[in-house]
């Protein structure tokens, strides 16, 4: 069975065993009470004892045939809570048979036990430890005593009180675990109220973010102004929405040759919460990465910041703001950035930048909300660089012709030697958020259409003639997904992936307390923002990280200030040299891949659906020996997601 599959089985399993339990011991005490209903047959105890038994053990057959690493933690919770506080229930009802009269205690432990078994899936990180599983077994305890004795002492509505007391009981060791692993970690070093003095373990601070803005000027400067603004646009497809906007719906594209100097000045018209801008998936000097309270504060209305950079390195990249991200970046605060190679974009290509965001309702393709269609004569090299701006994984297809896909994130894939390698026909391409798809097709005599799975309207379409005065909706059409471990050609000699260290980390979606309140957070490694210690490195290491999602819904995360060279997807070596900034982890998957600490900083990593990270799912990529002067507190106007 799948893991992911494993994973939402195990929760349904969980629920069901609990549910069963505590409606056993509501039929009991109804039962044993003098006006006891007619309609509610003497049998449900004994059938929910026999029920809940086998649920036990089914959902403790289900974990075994799931990843060690995956719910090994799971695991202990079934056999520390499920399976005995069913087997307690399925006795206590044997018993009961034979004595002629309801054993309440057992029952009552029965549904507080797999409650707890239950709470245990949503509160439990990794690894699990003694603690917690010792609290909620106490409460779970507690629970049974206080429903027993509900039920004994004649307290009225008996099944209700027995039911709520174990349930309050076992709720409040939850939270209490929750609160013990938030507790767990260390607050972040860096954004701790009073400490923002840099890592426990370094010898001495040498150097502070704001003193690492990379080489002095090179090459021609490309200079731009971008004003950020709250205004309503009017669409090409004539709705009108509110907007946040760096001037235009995206914004600017913003482009330079290899080689050059990119010199942006920002500022901020009339957004009340502040604004920066993120380069995302551009590796700048860290002074130079736009986020609040880590490498600079946030812009208030009035307040400008230039931002300088080497355009290093080529590909497709785009800016988006970091203040207050999950809710400003959505309302339009983006736009692209282009880096050809040193040698210019070749001549002849058609080249087109597709940023695709979800605004109002409607789904731009560009700056189009109707259908952006383009002329393009038969024979023509077309390049469409594919720009997922979204919060969530969009699915993509192109009907008409073969392409490849010739970049990822930005970085080249090497290509094969047979002209036809790497030819795609009918595939399915999956974009994580935040990810770049750069396509690459020669024009047929036909119109060829990029469409996007779930899009009302929109789309874009390659007309090899005469444009249509209105053209329909591109249809996406359904095929094999894009698979990156096995896509691409194999490089001569793939660089060793020997390493000074490595890191795991797994995501998961546990009750955990947000800003002082109990939520069911996004956490890593059982912690949520800022109590998730950073990955301290050091300058030049290699770092192998496993990233293992055992929660049930899809994190893309992106390492700020670095790409990543995937070395493994579910234990699958990848085949191609694939470097990435926007990894598509979903339920139940693991990725291995190898960073080289190659640009010092104090950098954030996080999920890339914003409001995951703004729930908990992000903290740093730290260098020994840097330190930040900013804030990121309750005194702060710096409020990165």
């Amino acid at each position: 069975m799948p893991a992911s599959a494993v994973l939402g089985v195990d929760l349904i399993l969980a629920a069901l065993c609990a549910a069963v339990w505590i409606g056993g011991l509501v039929a009991c005490v109804m039962q044993a009470q003098t006006t006891a209903p007619t309609w509610l047959p003497a049998w449900v105890p004994t059938a929910c004892a026999g029920l809940g038994l086998l649920l036990a053990a089914s959902r403790l057959a289900v974990l075994l045939t799931g990843k060690p690493d995956l719910v090994g933690d799971r695991i202990l919770g079934c056999l520390v809570f499920t399976i005995p506080g069913a087997a307690v229930g399925a006795l206590s009802q044997v018993l009961a048979r034979r004595a002629g009269a309801p054993v309440l205690p057992g029952l009552t432990a029965a549904a507080a036990f797999t409650t707890a078994g239950l709470l245990a899936v949503v509160t439990f990180g990794t690894p699990a430890g003694w603690l917690p599983l010792a609290v909620l077994a106490v409460l779970a305890v507690l629970g049974t005593v206080a429903g027993t004795l509900g039920i004994r002492h004649g307290w009225r509505n008996r099944g209700a009180i027995a039911a709520g007391s174990l349930g309050a009981a076992v709720l409040v060791g939850a939270l209490a675990v929750s609160w013990m692993d938030s507790r767990a970690a260390p607050p972040s070093s860096f954004h701790a109220a009073g400490h923002h003095a840099g890592t426990s373990n370094s010898p001495g601070i040498t150097r502070g973010v704001d003193t690492l803005r990379g080489p002095a000027e090179v090459g021609p400067v490309r200079s731009y102004a971008l004003h950020a603004r709250s205004e309503r646009v009017t669409l090409d497809d004539g709705t009108s929405v509110d907007a946040l906007t760096f001037g235009s719906l995206p914004g600017p594209e913003l482009r330079a040759t290899q080689g050059e100097t990119i010199r942006v000045t920002l500022v901020n018209d009339n957004i009340p919460d502040g604004v920066t801008l993120h380069w995302h998936g551009y590796d700048v000097p860290n002074a130079m990465d736009g986020v609040p309270g880590v490498t600079q504060d946030a812009l208030m209305p009035g307040q400008s910041f230039t931002y300088e950079f080497p355009a290093a390195q080529s590909g497709t990249y785009w800016y988006h703001t970091h203040q207050n991200a999950s809710v400003d970046e959505p309302k339009g605060l983006y736009g692209a950035l282009i880096v050809d190679p040193a040698a210019g974009p070749p001549y002849g290509v058609l080249d087109l930048t597709v940023p695709v965001h979800t605004l109002g309702g409607a789904t731009l393709f560009g700056s189009h909300a109707a259908v952006w269609t383009q002329q393009a004569p038969p024979g023509t090299h077309v390049r469409l660089r594919i720009i997922n701006t979204d919060q969530l994984t969009q699915r993509f297809s192109i009907a008409g012709v073969p392409f490849r896909l010739t970049a990822v994130d930005g970085r080249d894939l090497a290509p094969g030697e047979d002209p036809a390698d790497g030819e795609l026909t009918g595939t399915v391409l999956p974009l994580a958020a935040g990810g770049r798809y750069d396509l690459e097709l020669i024009m047929p005599d036909l119109p060829v259409h990029l469409a996007l799975d779930g899009a009302r309207v929109g789309g874009l379409s390659l007309m090899p003639g005469a444009m249509p005065s209105a053209a329909p909706s591109p249809r996406f059409i359904a095929g094999p997904e894009l698979d990156l471990a096995t896509y691409g050609a194999a490089p001569a000699a793939m660089p060793s992936p020997s390493t000074e260290q490595s890191a795991t980390f797994v995501l998961d979606h546990l009750v955990r307390f947000v800003d002082g309140v109990p939520r069911f957070a996004f956490t890593v490694n059982g912690a949520v923002y800022p109590n998730i210690p950073a990955l301290v490195v050091h300058e030049g290491e290699r770092i192998v990280i496993t990233i293992v999602n055992r929660s049930e819904e899809t994190h893309p995360m992106h390492p700020h200030g670095h790409h990543v060279r995937i070395l493994s997807i579910d234990g699958q070596p990848v085949k191609a040299d694939l470097h990435m900034d926007s990894i598509e982890v979903r339920p139940g998957q693991v990725w291995t891949m190898l960073l080289t600490a190659d640009n010092p900083g104090i950098w954030m990593d996080h999920c890339h659906n914003l409001a995951h990270a703004r729930d908990g799912m992000m903290f740093h990529l730290a260098y020994d020996g840097i330190s930040t002067p900013y804030t990121h507190d309750g005194a702060s106007q710096n409020h990165t997601e």
